[in-house]
């Protein structure tokens, strides 16, 4: 509109001019005095309707509009134009008794800096509807999230394979795919018998969810980058399955794909035809999850030749994993009283950054997550996951997911080649680096009405709200959420601590000046088997201070660590989480003399399965053969779990190494191909959050005192009648017009008053 609409208020519109654009753009752009003009003023009319008749009721400056009902309309003043971009100067000016049209912008009391931010909840986005974690979630099926749904008999899980270059799993749909393609990924949300059916888009049952790769589709048959669980004695029960876009940029290939459009229309504003963004919402958020070690068990060497971490895919986001510090090692320090005990591995070997990237024009998430305590602003993610420190209790969880939620306290990571966490105490702040290099973070923690231990809710990675992403760094929820890793469930971590050697000073597990890492290994070797799964991924580390050997006793970390995992031969089994028949604990020694970190190729397993772990109850003897009793797993003695690595078992163990490659069907020679870790592009979860900007604010407020600017360069204007203002200028040192305010009606100055204008732009 050409017009500034009526307002009951003295509103400003205030732009930059072209000049003050112009200035901007090359750093010149300054303040230094301003104007007042009242170009859109006939002094012949705008006396208004008093003089004339009829003048009944008419002030000064008023105009009255006699209505078809009898009524009178009162509208004061005349129409102003809204500004231009191109307006060099005024038409004409307010003058004071100098006859002087601009005047200095005083710092002090003229111009003032505002600092403000506004936010406002972004909508929720991902695979879920609003329902949460902590009752039930709720998937989207519809084409905006999945490519499509099906049900399959668990019969048709026969453990078929196709054997070229590697291991695919087969399996026959009880319908054909009709809009998913090769290269695209299918989750199942397994059951079994005992628990029945799961169909419908309600995800509450506790249960294994997992990915895999298609990577061909002839029929109703499909083959995935691996093996499949054998599953047939469950024939009879339906499941339901999902299929998601695959490729390397799913968000812009599938979920803006029908949105793309030229940037700009090359019919008005040809800036970039070749340049397509989407113009819709994209509704699910990126993530890549990137490991810079290999896992244990991971044989790089010939003849096995699996590909490492560097052919993982998403390793373009290791600089990512740089610039958040995340490759800095902090040194762990021990008092004398802990120096028996075990630490958890300080080396970060992966994280998963979760981010919002894609061609979209629209700024969803605005500057920054907002996060703010006193207005209940915080981040959330929903994770479809059976996380081990939920508050349901050992073996008893049944509601699949967790929340995960920003905290309140701000810190800072600090320093560009150096490490530092502001507000932590760790590592000095490097000299030279003060506030202009830091990032703000928060941690990011369980849901204190969720977790086993709410009044210390665990850290699980960091939000960072300028960057307008969050990165996972527990090991474990990362496996979690890997598409190759085989469970959605997470383990607790292992604690160790040092023994005197059974076998004597110079025959422990563990010599003298060494330190060994510890990590461990649950599978199913029954005749209804899940596949193999990626062994715990957070380690545990214990060194050897003393002077002669000695055997290591370890242990689950805490009790009620395990509400997902169950004993399948207990009464009232109930079909839900997951269950295991093995025990193997992998280990190894080294030198930190000589090396710094594991070997991938050299973990000894040793298996630790016994009835003392695998019987109905503590006090029976039964349980041989049988799965693991997750209560008695996490017993804390090793008296009663048998827990002890001695010199014997590790040194019996030497020729038996853990191969993860052969278990998880890994990518090798050069099948680059098949999906591995790091290949997930999609974050099947939720994200909430509430978003915010900065706002700096110029305040201008201009006093214009009557009796000192008595007279006007308009040509209506007649010497000693009143004036009006319509117009208020910004000039630069140069006495360019480079901001220009327009009143929405002009305002009236006489020689007894003074009128106060504040002009306002935002940058």
């Amino acid at each position: 509109m050409s017009y500034i609409n009526k307002q009951t208020t003295g509103l400003v519109k205030v732009k930059l001019t072209d000049k003050g654009r112009e200035l901007l753009a090359m750093g010149q752009l300054t303040f230094a005095q301003y104007t007042i003009g009242d170009s859109e003023v006939d002094y012949n009319y705008v006396k208004g309707w008093s003089q004339f008749v009829p003048n009944s009721g008419a002030a000064t400056g008023e105009f009255l509009f006699h209505l078809a009902d009898g009524d009178i309309n009162r509208d004061i003043f005349s129409k102003v134009l809204r500004p231009m971009d191109a307006q060099p100067a005024m038409n004409s000016y307010l003058v004071d008794q100098s006859g002087n049209m601009s005047f200095p912008l005083n710092l002090q009391s003229n111009i003032q800096l505002i600092r403000a931010i506004v936010s406002n909840e972004a909508e929720e986005r991902g695979f879920f509807s609003g329902s949460t974690a902590e009752t039930c979630l709720t998937a989207q099926t519809s084409s905006l999230f999945i490519k499509e749904e099906g049900t399959v008999d668990l019969g048709n899980f026969t453990g078929g394979t196709f054997v070229s270059g590697y291991t695919q799993g087969v399996l026959t749909l009880d319908t054909p795919l009709t809009a998913t393609s090769v290269n695209d990924y299918i989750m199942f949300r397994f059951s079994n018998s005992t628990l029945g059916n799961i169909t419908g888009d309600s995800m509450c049952q506790a249960t294994v969810n997992t990915f895999y790769n298609i990577t061909s589709i002839v029929g109703s048959t499909i083959r995935v980058d691996r093996e499949l669980p054998i599953l047939s004695g469950d024939g009879g029960t339906i499941i339901t399955y999902y299929t998601l876009p695959g490729g390397d940029d799913p968000l812009d290939t599938y979920y803006g794909l029908p949105s793309l459009t030229a940037y700009w229309n090359t019919g008005t504003l040809s800036f970039d035809s070749s340049c397509d963004i989407c113009v819709e919402n994209i509704p699910v958020w990126n993530m890549n999850n990137v490991w810079t070690e290999n896992f244990a068990g991971l044989f790089t060497e010939l003849p096995t030749n699996y590909n490492p971490n560097q052919l993982f895919g998403s390793e373009q986001y290791t600089g990512t994993k740089q610039f958040l510090f995340y490759n800095f090692t902090p040194t762990v320090t021990q008092s004398s009283s802990q120096l028996s005990n075990s630490y958890m591995d300080p080396f970060q070997k992966g994280i998963s950054i979760i981010h919002y990237t894609n061609s979209c024009i629209s700024n969803f998430y605005g500057e920054m997550f907002y996060i703010d305590e006193q207005s209940n602003k915080l981040l959330s993610i929903d994770v479809p996951i059976m996380w081990h420190r939920r508050n349901e209790g050992t073996g008893s969880g049944t509601t699949l997911g967790m929340t995960f939620v920003s905290d309140t306290i701000q810190k800072e990571l600090i320093g560009a080649d150096n490490y530092s966490i502001r507000g932590l105490g760790a590592t000095p702040n490097p000299a030279g680096y003060g506030g202009n290099d830091t990032i703000p973070y928060y941690d990011l923690i369980e849901a204190s009405g969720m977790t086993v231990t709410p009044d210390f809710p665990l850290s699980v990675g960091k939000v960072f709200p300028t960057l307008k992403m969050l990165v996972i760094d527990n090991e474990e929820l990362v496996a979690a959420m890997s598409y190759k890793s085989n469970r959605n469930y997470t383990l607790p971590d292992l604690a160790a601590e040092l023994v005197t050697s059974l076998g004597g000073g110079c025959t422990g597990c563990l010599n003298a000046g060494h330190r060994m890492y510890l990590t461990y290994w649950l599978n199913n070797t029954g005749s209804t088997t899940t596949t193999p799964t990626l062994p715990c991924q957070r380690y545990t580390v214990i060194q050897n201070n003393q002077t002669s050997d000695r055997d290591v006793s370890f242990r689950i970390n805490s009790i009620g660590e395990l509400p997902y995992m169950r004993k399948v031969e207990l009464p009232g089994y109930d079909g839900r989480g997951f269950f295991a028949d093995t025990f193997t604990l992998l280990a190894q020694s080294i030198n930190p003399n000589n090396v710094s970190r594991p070997d991938p190729s050299l973990w000894r397993a040793i298996d630790f399965t016994s009835t003392k772990i695998t019987a109905s109850a503590s006090t029976s003897t039964l349980g041989s053969g049988e799965t693991i009793n997750p209560t008695l797993l996490e017993n804390q003695g090793s008296v009663n779990t048998g827990f002890l690595l001695t010199g014997d078992l590790y040194e019996a163990a030497s020729g038996n190494t853990f191969n993860l490659g052969d278990e998880l069907s890994m990518q090798s020679g050069s099948f680059y191909d098949q999906m591995t870790f790091g290949d997930e592009r999609l974050f099947y979860g939720n994200l909430r959050t509430s978003i915010g900007a900065t706002i700096y604010k110029t305040l201008f407020t201009i006093n214009v005192d009557g009796a000192t600017i008595s007279s006007s360069s308009n040509s209506t204007y007649s010497y000693g009648d009143d004036r009006y203002i319509t117009e208020v200028g910004i000039e630069d040192n140069n006495g360019n017009l480079v901001i220009v305010g327009k009143l929405s009606r002009p305002v009236r100055l006489a020689n007894s008053t003074t009128a106060t204008i504040e002009l306002t732009i935002d940058f």
